[in-house]
């Protein structure tokens, strides 16, 4: 309600002494407080509509009317009535003057007008937007929950919020991060931070900025924000995945790098969405195993994390891509040059998560960065990491020879046909920990003396001296060829 609309109200008989410069009338009343004190500004809020019969005002000097006028002015309350006949037969000349002065809209109040009167109308008045307010609100949440149930995305239910309040509305999560936003911020400067109803994790708010001052959050958007915490537990919560096609058929590729030829492989890079240009960037999230007897980690809060990442990467890099797994999610960037950076970069939004595995790597070109997010999807340690610039898993993903995987057979066969599995796993350990006796018994959990056995044993079946060193290096190579769990060592 406006005070212009008071104005327009024959029955109040309002009549206007000082209505201040243009639009000023067009300000809002948020309620209406009738009060005689000398000072009444420590009882008053924004957008007040004052009334005073003036029965404590009778000042002849104007910088006392000043003083009082000034002080509303501060609040600020929307206008000024006085109503006349009690202590006042005609309005104050000095009232006037600092009215005007202040650009304060004063209005006169009849005496045949009781304050009752006045009161009652603007309650009404208040009283009918806030049930259209209210109404507003449940029919913008009625629309959106028909668009969400109709499969339309976050960012569609969103851009529907953002005209109905004429302002950019954002979803952030917990960390603060925009997720997804929509709309164009309206002319005001505001800006305005609703939670959305969740339970303790994964708390979610709703940012709108630019939305007209006069507008009540709450009755308006309230209703609807049920609805995007409910569309927001959905997303989360799916098992769909929420990558592209495109996107998925790259980055699949990439992992079974060596069915495809480089064309092949750049031919689809540009159907996701890439250019030819040299400079790749990977950044693979994972859960991480929880200790025994821990909770086991929840998916939505890996997909949060990896929405968040993949948003934020977004804002700097053209072009960014992802696929989700169980447990897992690949992104992949392009024109990323600086590892160092984006290592700074991804730890920082993703400082709140240490319970998470995540990888960060770059690559030149389309062969490098196959092997790179091979090397980096084998890595489970909890925290950000760079992917290291080289390991023996990688060359051994590098190596062509389809013949090699046969050698490697060929070479440990004999400790396999010797036992159900045991030789080779006192092989692995060995050379793990670089022939350090201690740490392998405590690996296996066997005493000095059975260590000492199983590796005369395997030196008898290869026929070899583990003290060489070029040995080891070809035990390592046919271990991690024949068995991908040599990767966790």
């Amino acid at each position: 309600m406006r005070v212009l609309d008071l104005l327009d109200d024959p029955a109040l008989g309002l009549v206007p002494h000082v209505t201040g410069e243009p639009g000023r009338l067009e300000r809002q009343v948020t309620w209406c407080a009738p009060t005689e004190h000398m000072d009444p500004t420590p009882f008053l809020t924004g957008n007040a509509l004052v009334l005073t019969t003036a029965m404590g005002l009778n000042f002849r000097d104007h910088r006392t009317w000043d003083a009082y006028v000034e002080r509303l002015c501060a609040v600020p309350v929307s206008g000024l009535v006085v109503g006349l006949g009690v202590a006042h037969q005609q309005m104050p000349e000095g009232l006037v003057v600092a009215c005007r002065q202040h650009n304060l809209p004063l209005l006169e109040l009849p005496a045949a007008i009781p304050f009752v009167a006045l009161i009652g109308a603007v309650w009404q008045r208040l009283g009918a937007e806030r049930f259209r307010e209210i109404r507003s609100g449940w029919d913008l949440a009625d629309e959106c929950t028909r668009l969400a149930a109709g499969g339309a995305s976050l960012k569609a239910v969103l851009e529907r919020i953002g005209a109905a309040v004429d302002a950019r509305v954002t979803i952030l999560d917990s960390g603060g991060y925009a997720l997804v936003s929509a709309g164009k911020p309206g002319s005001s400067p505001s800006r305005t931070r609703l939670t959305l109803p969740a339970g303790d994790t994964n708390r979610f708010r709703l940012l709108i900025e630019g939305m007209d001052q006069t507008i009540v959050v709450q009755p308006l958007l309230g209703p609807v924000a049920a609805v995007l915490a409910m569309q927001l537990a959905h997303t989360l919560g799916s098992s769909s995945p929420l990558h592209s096609r495109e996107a998925a058929r790259f980055i699949e590729a990439l992992y079974r790098r060596d069915t495809l030829s480089g064309q092949a492989l750049a031919v689809l890079a540009q159907e996701a969405g890439f250019d030819d240009q040299p400079g790749w960037g990977a950044v693979v999230i994972a859960s991480t195993a929880p200790p025994a007897g821990a909770a086991t980690p929840d998916p939505a809060a890996l997909r949060a994390s990896a929405w968040r990442t993949r948003v934020s990467l977004g804002g700097i890099h053209t072009t960014v891509r992802f696929m989700e797994e169980v447990g897992r999610t690949t992104i992949v960037l392009q024109h990323a040059h600086d590892a160092d950076e984006l290592l700074t970069h991804v730890s920082r939004w993703l400082s709140d998560a240490p319970q998470l595995a995540v990888t960060v790597a770059t690559a030149d070109g389309l062969d490098e960065l196959s092997l790179v997010l091979r090397m980096a999807r084998r890595r489970r340690e909890a925290g950000v990491h760079r992917a290291p610039r080289m390991d023996l898993f990688s060359v051994v993903d590098g190596l062509p020879s389809r013949g090699l995987g046969a050698m490697a057979e060929n070479l440990l066969a004999p400790l396999r046909e010797e036992s159900a599995g045991s030789l080779v796993e006192t092989l692995r350990a060995y050379l793990h920990h670089s022939g350090h006796i201690r740490s392998v018994c405590e690996e296996l959990f066997i005493h000095r003396n059975t260590l000492s056995y199983r590796l005369r044993r395997i030196e008898e079946l290869l026929g070899a001296d583990l003290s060489d060193g070029r040995l080891r290096a070809v035990l390592l190579l046919a271990l991690a060829i024949t068995d991908p769990r040599s990767a966790a060592g």
